[in-house]
């Protein structure tokens, strides 16, 4: 026989996977293969900014996990019972699947509709992808299997992405980045746009949109230090932090600042994608077993969302100025940031607070003292992106949220802020069960 999944029941989906181990060593290459494929897209897509970027891979993660949970060992439930709205294909019983035509025709459909405003050359590598693990799984099973599996996969992903366009303000966000008419907040220490970077607000809504985990209201960033110019206030302070940091910049800060850059369309994926490559590596390294891989990007696409969702929800509350504007205003009117300064509010860092909530997850997942070096940018040219070692997630969001500071967007009150707001979103995704139903709660 072919080698294909028989579907009977979770005891006989079991046996057959434990006999087949190239099954699951496939699927899991089919996954890091996409995911690859999507840090290239979101780069090179227009409009894929962080928030943009996070939503994306929220539903990705759920698609993926959704096509494949049948098949899993381990028991691993369905998510359907927190998401009342989504409706899900079901798998056809004493009819035989194949796992990863599932998964590859799932990431295939669901990237194909995220990424439908991608430049050509993209969607011909999405295409081509497709291409490369459909004849792969074509061989490896019979026809009728893989058509099968091929269909339960494209309507798993359809049926999520459906599923999204119901978060109206949230879906294909990325054609509607800038809002002319938001109206900006009249006072002493509100951000205005900067003067070398004068785009209208980005995305001051987001923090509306729909969330996987957790409630708005429950994650709303603390009071800040009140706005002063005086000498001795700390706001002024803090300021003067980025100004002695940045005058001059040292070799080791400009490394730590562009090394977690990652805010720079065309150039490089999105401060979300930074996280999500991150993972790639860590499932590269670990090689988990499949369900323990799509665990991990489920949860830090829920996570990452999640974050960025509260985060911006606090930026547009408190609308605090960004450091290039009161540096030049009192200071020096000539000093510039080392990299442009983002068209939104300052307060809290995002940087930090999905650095933090990422790493919390990763943690919950892999351990403390996870010792990894990070390729993300190992060969790019154009900034300093050389690897960098870290002894664990903790050390990489920390240092991620400090690269703020010398970057020059950034008071150290917005990444502290930031990390505390992202630990707490980070513990609670990281405690999702999936793998029980008694279990199958948010704690």
């Amino acid at each position: 026989m072919a080698l294909v999944l028989l579907f009977a029941s979770a005891a006989a989906s079991k046996r057959l996977f434990n006999k087949q181990p190239d099954i699951e060593a496939t699927a899991l290459s089919i996954v890091q293969d996409w995911y690859g494929q999507a840090l290239e897209a979101e780069r090179y897509t227009e409009g894929y900014r962080g928030p943009v970027a996070a939503r994306m891979y929220g539903y990705v993660g759920l698609a993926a996990y959704e096509s494949a949970f049948p098949f899993l060992k381990d028991g691993y439930q369905s998510q359907s019972a927190l998401f009342p709205e989504l409706v899900l294909p079901k798998v056809h019983e004493d009819s035989e699947y194949y796992l990863p035509a599932i998964l590859n025709s799932c990431y295939s459909k669901i990237f194909e509709n995220f990424f439908a405003t991608a430049p050509d050359k993209t969607k011909q590598e999405l295409r081509e992808l497709f291409e490369k693990w459909a004849a792969d799984c074509k061989n490896k099973t019979d026809a009728p299997s893989y058509e099968r599996s091929a269909r339960f996969g494209e309507a798993v992903a359809m049926a999520v992405f459906e599923w999204s366009a119901t978060d109206s303000l949230g879906h294909q966000a990325y054609l509607h980045l800038f809002d002319r008419n938001y109206k900006l907040a009249e006072g002493d220490g509100k951000w205005l746009p900067c003067p070398d970077f004068p785009l209208p607000a980005l995305l001051p809504y987001w923090g509306q949109i729909r969330l996987f985990t957790i409630r708005p209201e429950e994650f709303l960033a603390k009071p800040h230090t009140e706005y002063s110019d005086s000498p001795n206030s700390e706001f002024y302070k803090q300021a003067l932090e980025i100004y002695t940091l940045n005058t001059p910049l040292s070799n080791e800060n400009l490394w730590i600042a562009e090394f977690w850059g990652d805010d720079q369309p065309g150039l490089t994926f999105s401060p979300c994608g930074r996280w999500i490559s991150i993972t790639k590596q860590v499932v590269d390294m670990e090689q988990p077993p499949l369900g323990k891989a799509l665990e991990t990007y489920l949860k830090m696409g829920y996570v990452l969302n999640d974050a960025m969702v509260s985060v911006w929800q606090s930026k547009y509350l408190y609308n605090l100025l960004r450091p290039e504007t009161y540096i030049t205003k009192v200071f020096d009117p000539e000093w510039h940031p080392v990299h442009h300064t983002p068209p939104f509010p300052a307060y809290p860092s995002g940087h930090a607070m999905m650095g933090a909530a990422a790493a919390e997850v990763l943690t919950e997942i892999y351990g403390d003292n996870f010792r990894f070096v990070d390729r993300s940018h190992a060969r790019r040219t154009e900034f300093k992106g050389m690897p960098r070692s870290f002894g664990s997630f903790y050390e990489m969001a920390f240092e991620s949220a400090f690269s703020r500071i010398p970057l020059g967007v950034h008071y150290r009150m917005d990444c502290e802020e930031g990390i505390r707001l992202g630990l707490l979103v980070g513990k609670k995704v990281g405690k999702l069960k999936l793998k029980n139903e008694k279990d199958f709660t948010l704690q």
